[in-house]
């Protein structure tokens, strides 16, 4: 006699992962906090040291750039994202610069847009839910 389960339950789905690059450990801290509540699965580094490692192995949804980062430029980093990352994966910039420099550095790097760090945290999760749309 076989056994045959009923109502199997479905495995859950994943919920996206977001990798965060920005060098101010506050601001990593309090978007990891927002998007982790929100359900969603986050990486957070602090530099571009382990960037391509995290992209290639992690294979996120969005990848969230600080364009201020000292150790490189955040639009550098959208090529490197571009190289290593899934091709779906999205790229967006993140910084509290006016919006005609931030749509300029967009344009210049390839990125799929960008986000305001001064936004709330339930706006940063839409913003990010709307990149993934």
């Amino acid at each position: 006699m076989a056994f045959v389960p009923v109502n199997t339950p479905k495995p859950p789905k994943r919920s996206p992962l977001v990798v965060i690059v920005d060098d101010s450990e506050l601001t990593r801290e309090v978007v990891q906090a927002t998007l982790v509540r929100a359900g969603f699965r986050v990486i957070a580094l602090e530099s571009a040291f382990g960037f391509i490692k995290a992209v290639r192995e992690q294979a996120p949804a969005l990848i969230l750039l600080d364009v201020g980062l000292a150790s490189m430029n955040g639009t550098k980093l959208v090529e490197l994202g571009r190289q290593h990352a899934p091709r779906q994966a999205r790229i967006v910039l993140y910084s509290g610069r006016d919006d005609g420099d931030l749509a300029q550095d967009v344009q210049a790097s390839g990125a799929d847009g960008f986000i305001h760090k001064r936004m709330t945290d339930q706006a940063l999760v839409h913003a990010v839910e709307r990149f993934l749309m």
